[in-house]
């Protein structure tokens, strides 16, 4: 990954690096809980309330994956939020951290995209003699998802105001049923303190280096999921998954490769499946595609692939799987991935991956010569 993929120097394009800014920001949200299960339609009395506090860090580093993709902000943010209707589905509380992708962005105006990924906890789960009408969370622990477009306008030295349309996903991935998810969409209005006075610097974003670099990743995962909401027992899964990349630039590439999956629980997951199934008749083989969008040594894949041969039909032919991966040494790669069955989780994978090189990047190697002569003739004259 990142030694196959050389950013270029952006002082030297861009002259003087800014220094960085650190901000707060608190908004109010308002909105709706999407109800995208049937049952949620009786049970849902009330709007979606809820406050976000973020703290963000914007750095114009001169060299980093950052430059590729117009100086995102990072940062850390806690959202609590309310689900139309506290008596059943109660409270829950995010801590994520997030990127804010600039849309455009200019002194005192920016509007950027959202994405973030954390732990999420709610106060009122799925209880089958206490609460039993919560077919929403199976657990306090879940996964928050979010994502939004936001907009800030600059009105005085230290303070902007600032508003979001967003949307956000709480759920744990299968590991307790139910688990049929949360989403809400909301509207906010708040505010942004930062601490620097100076303005944001107008930065263009500087093209990803090409590339041609090729990898095998091989991937050993592991999961845990309840079948469903009255089986209480919890069943292993896991997947062995034979990634080949080919890299487009220093920010993307795209994959494909072949799935071994083992689901635990598809005997009693299925509603179609009527008979004992043995554990070597849990297989499920598939091939795949996707995309990765690299930031340095952390990248976010989507992936959707088909199913050639199982014992056991799947609900569908067609499964998706979204994660994150993490290079931890030049071969050795941490993974976290949702292994889903059309839009319903199957079961959260967690594993170690084995990277492969076996094409270095030429078309760095001759961009950088290439820029190495034009600045000495640019010297020279």
């Amino acid at each position: 990954m990142s030694n196959y993929i050389t950013p270029l120097n952006a002082q030297e394009s861009q002259g003087e690096i800014p220094p960085p800014q650190q901000d707060v920001t608190v908004l109010y949200h308002h909105g709706i809980v999407i109800p995208h299960h049937a049952n949620m339609i009786y049970f849902l009395n009330d709007y979606s309330r809820g406050v976000e506090i973020n703290y963000g860090l914007l750095k114009f580093e001169s060299d980093g994956w950052q430059q590729y993709y117009n100086f995102p902000e990072a940062g850390i943010g806690l959202f609590y939020n309310s689900y139309g209707n506290p008596d059943i589905y109660g409270q829950g509380i995010a801590v994520f951290p997030y990127l804010h992708f600039p849309i455009i962005r200019t002194s005192k105006f920016s509007l950027k995209n959202k994405v973030a990924m954390g732990i999420g906890y709610t106060n009122k789960p799925f209880d089958y003699k206490e609460n039993p009408w919560n077919q929403i969370f199976g657990a306090h622990l879940n996964v928050y998802v979010g994502f939004g477009l936001y907009t800030g306008y600059r009105i005085l030295d230290n303070w902007s105001i600032y508003g979001s349309a967003s949307l956000n996903h709480m759920s744990n991935g299968a590991l307790r049923k139910p688990n049929n998810g949360i989403n809400t969409l909301t509207f906010s209005i708040g505010t942004r303190y930062h601490f620097q006075k100076e303005l944001l610097p107008d930065l263009k974003k500087i093209p990803a280096p090409p590339s041609n670099a090729r990898d095998f990743q091989v991937f050993i995962n592991y999961g845990r999921s309840q079948a469903n909401d009255y089986n209480f027992n919890i069943y292993s899964s896991g997947s062995l998954t034979i990634n080949h990349l080919w890299y487009r630039s220093a920010k993307s590439a795209w994959s494909a490769g072949i799935d071994v999956l083992y689901f635990g629980a598809a005997p009693y997951a299925y509603p179609d499946n009527n008979e004992y199934i043995t554990h070597s008749h849990r297989m499920f083989y598939g091939l795949f595609g996707g995309r990765h969008w690299i930031m340095g040594k952390t990248s976010l894949f989507a992936q959707v692939g088909v199913y050639l041969y199982s014992y056991i039909d799947p609900p569908q032919p067609v499964y998706p799987r979204l994660g994150i991966r993490r290079q931890i040494t030049e071969r050795l790669l941490f993974n976290f991935s949702v292994k889903a069955s059309f839009f319903r989780s199957e079961f959260i994978e967690i594993g170690l991956g084995y990277r492969i090189p076996y094409k270095r990047n030429i078309l760095w190697i001759i961009n950088h010569r290439r820029t190495m002569i034009n600045q000495l003739c640019l010297k020279m004259i």
